[in-house]
């Protein structure tokens, strides 16, 4: 085991909230911190709940944009960093965070809190993406307008379970590594509103915007349980399947997997596609309401790869592709000949 893991074998939840290394990693993230503390999680299983309630009460603390006053953050920090009595220091820390968050206006920014039920709900606002990694070591990257729900420490020997509502795309890992038969906590489910995705170790994305429900397998193999479905859909990697919550009809397709993913990376790929869908797009990742001043518009198709790195970056490519003219007044886009 590595020497540098060593002494967090036996940490216990006070150990890392009182660790000023821990508490920067969740202050302040960055690849090198990601790569540090989820080794952490691989080298001691075992620490993996420990390590997540102590994630999620530290991120509870760190909510970003925050308007409650520096004074109000600096006592809850204090409580945790500067008390003799480890629990005593836990204890104050947690009132304080209940104190303050009767007072807090969350701003458009990610939201982390810590539910009673051992529940932590991640959100992102318009225009805003979030990279989040679960305590099992799962990568899961938010689009924005999106809200991703999981438990931190779920029951012993439960499956590891997710909820998603928007868009999001997902690294899980692979626990069953022995080839033997799939053991209730090695499997891994995502509950959409409708639908339910479980997966052993693969990437997808998922999107669940509007009236539909869409699951895209990018490696690796899934299973998509549809309440209404006598039997589960199987997946392979290319696969597409969309479920339309107003018909409930579920159809399946092939498409290039890396295309529906490119949103990660700040690109969008068009092949044909309606202005009437690139509006949708505009409304649900940005939040603008969309007009058009001649409906003929409408049926004009966009084609090829966009930067979607903000909305103004967007919108000009879109008037130069489509031959028309955009303008912005404060939440509302007109699209004009």
């Amino acid at each position: 085991m590595p020497d540098q893991y060593a002494k967090y074998e036996q940490y216990t939840l006070s150990d890392f909230m009182l660790d000023e290394d821990f508490l920067l990693w969740i202050k302040q993230p960055d690849a090198a911190k990601d790569m540090f503390w989820n080794g952490l999680a691989l080298a001691y299983p075992q620490q993996q709940a420990t390590i997540g309630d102590a994630r999620t009460l530290a991120a509870a603390l760190t909510v970003q944009k925050e308007t409650a006053s520096e004074a109000t953050k600096n006592r809850i920090w204090n409580a945790v960093s500067n008390s003799r009595s480890k629990m005593v220091t836990i204890k104050r820390a947690i009132t304080w965070m209940a104190a303050a968050a009767v007072v807090l206006i969350i701003g458009s920014v990610a939201l982390f809190k810590y539910l009673g039920a051992n529940e932590a709900v991640i959100k992102t606002a318009y225009g805003q993406k979030r990279a989040i990694t679960l305590p099992d070591g799962s990568q899961v990257v938010l689009n924005a307008n999106s809200q991703l729900k999981y438990k931190p420490r779920p029951r012993r020997h439960a499956p590891r379970e997710v909820w998603i509502n928007g868009e999001a795309w997902f690294n899980v890992v692979h626990l069953n590594k022995t080839g033997t038969p799939v053991q209730a906590a090695e499997r891994f489910i995502v509950h959409l509103p409708t639908m339910n995705v479980e997966v052993l170790g693969t990437t997808f994305t998922i999107n669940t915007r509007r009236n539909r429900e869409q699951v895209v397998l990018q490696t690796g193999s899934v299973k998509v349980n549809v309440p209404s479905k006598s039997s589960p859909v199987f997946l392979k990697p290319g696969d597409l399947v969309n479920y339309n919550k107003d018909s409930k009809v579920l159809s399946k397709a092939t498409t290039n997997p890396a295309d529906c993913a490119l949103w990660k990376e700040n690109r969008l790929k068009f092949d044909n596609t309606p202005l009437r869908e690139v509006i949708q797009l505009i409304e649900d990742d940005y939040g603008y309401k969309v007009a058009i001043t001649d409906s003929t518009i409408l049926e004009r198709t966009l084609g090829g790869t966009l930067s979607s790195e903000s909305e103004q970056i967007l919108f000009r490519a879109l008037e130069n592709m489509l031959d028309v003219k955009i303008t912005v007044n404060n939440k509302t886009v007109t699209i004009s000949k």
